[in-house]
């Protein structure tokens, strides 16, 4: 629930999602304004920007991001900060307001409600016959209020925009069967499937009906072309919510891949990658490579593969990164006596344990 103070203590889960967040922007900025003249960063539930030990929230990490990014961003960056709580909204826009922005740098704090202020937004641009500039929202609501489905769907139909969702599984499930809220969960999920999850007692098969129900949403009926999502778990070891983050840009989804597996450094905290929950993957500071190649062996055991699309399938169907998989998987399996797989074709000069671009590889 919504703290009732203007202010608050910040949470460790909270610290993590910053620093993904800020992971993030350091890399999605340079890209983005690189090609187009104009990016537009939402901050669906802003919040006051600044917490009670003087931590800066996620409005103030997104501005700062941009200001003193090395790339020297020279495109035009419009900021959109939307918050429902007045006192809130007013110190955000103090906190906003200490900062040396550049004249290539557009801020407006808006009182009011993500779902109402976006939908103007989007309304305008259709209404105008125009197209919405390259875009990143981040939707962190406390509960699951004024986030709909259909706004998050509609959002996404412009194809240059990224979002980045809390699905505050905690309190989804906690109120499921709530007999005054099927009209809000309808709207949050944007189906009546929901419904189902209220018969399922076993507690891991709830969370993942939830989690499936809603991943499914963004694929299927919001045709995202990529979706994963994070398990952020709390100091219980349960479940605090779930990031969702949709992309149609395969670099995009790189990048927050890369983000991701660069957030262990505060420690103190557990997420996962659970994009599929019956797979998921916790993020360590090493990975496990013995994981990722018992993946790669089950896909293309006994075939023949281009490196290159080997790179694909583990950037968009597990949870590791490109840079994972050369060194410490293809490269022991070369080498190893028997050798596992087999050089088809080799580009470049022809050193084993190296798989540039173009070469084909089989697994044996």
């Amino acid at each position: 629930m919504s703290p009732r103070t203007t202010c608050w203590d910040i949470e460790k889960h909270t610290r993590a999602k910053h620093l993904i967040l800020r992971r993030y922007l350091q890399a999605w900025l340079p890209i983005m304004t690189s090609w187009s003249g104009r990016v537009l960063y939402i901050d669906g539930f802003a919040g006051p920007g600044i917490y009670n030990g003087g931590e800066e929230g996620s409005p103030i990490i997104a501005l700062k991001e941009a200001i003193l990014h090395t790339a020297k961003i020279k495109s035009e960056v419009v900021f959109i900060f939307i918050e429902a709580e007045s006192d809130r909204h007013q110190v955000l826009k103090q906190q906003v307001e200490t900062l040396s922005i550049p004249s290539n740098m557009k801020f407006n704090c808006i009182h009011g409600r993500f779902d109402e202020h976006l939908t103007q937004v989007l309304d305008y641009v259709g209404e105008q016959k125009k197209t919405l500039a390259p875009t990143f929202a981040f939707v962190d609501p406390f509960g699951f209020s004024h986030t709909p489905f259909s706004l998050i769907s509609r959002l996404m139909q412009n194809r240059s925009c990224e979002v980045l969702i809390t699905f505050m599984y905690e309190e989804i499930n906690r109120f499921l069967a709530h007999p005054d809220l099927p009209d809000r969960y309808d709207v949050l999920f944007g189906c009546t499937e929901w419904r189902d999850g209220i018969k399922i007692s076993g507690s891991q098969e709830r969370k993942q009906f939830i989690h499936d129900l809603y991943m499914k949403q963004l694929t299927a009926t919001a045709r995202i072309k990529h979706v994963r999502s994070f398990e952020m778990l709390n100091d219980g070891n349960r479940t605090d919510y779930f990031l969702f983050f949709g992309t149609n840009n395969y670099e995009g989804l790189k990048q927050m891949k890369s983000a991701l597996w660069k957030a262990d450094e505060l420690g103190g905290f557990q997420f996962s990658d659970t994009t599929d929950i019956t797979q998921s993957l916790l993020f360590q500071a090493v990975p496990d490579y013995a994981d990722l190649k018992q993946r790669i062996c089950q896909k293309f055991q006994g075939r023949q593969v281009r490196v290159d699309d080997l790179e694909k399938f583990i950037v968009i169907e597990t949870p590791y990164r490109e840079t994972h998989y050369k060194a410490n998987v293809l490269r022991p399996m070369e080498l190893s006596s028997p050798p596992e797989l087999e050089i088809i074709h080799r580009t470049g000069q022809n050193r084993r344990g190296t798989f540039p671009s173009g070469t084909m590889i089989k697994f044996l």
